[in-house]
């Protein structure tokens, strides 16, 4: 089942240099447009396959093609 994380939260970008941010509040945005949590406990990835999570961590195959971001409950 497909979520849009973005009717659950907020989203900011996150200005970082060096590594990607991770923590339980950081999501990442790849360029296909789809949202995939940094820590995410369930299993979960983006369409194009860059993203892919589960058992609290992600993989990121390509991190030009990914915008780190803060979301917030609305």
């Amino acid at each position: 089942m497909k979520i849009d994380l973005r009717t659950i939260y907020r989203f900011q970008p996150i200005n970082y240099s060096g590594a990607l941010p991770a923590g339980g509040d950081v999501y990442y945005e790849c360029e296909c447009g789809d949202i995939v949590s940094s820590v995410s406990f369930v299993k979960a990835a983006c369409k194009c396959g860059n993203l892919a999570g589960g058992d609290g961590s992600v993989t990121v195959h390509s991190s030009e093609k990914v915008k780190p971001l803060r979301g917030k409950l609305r």
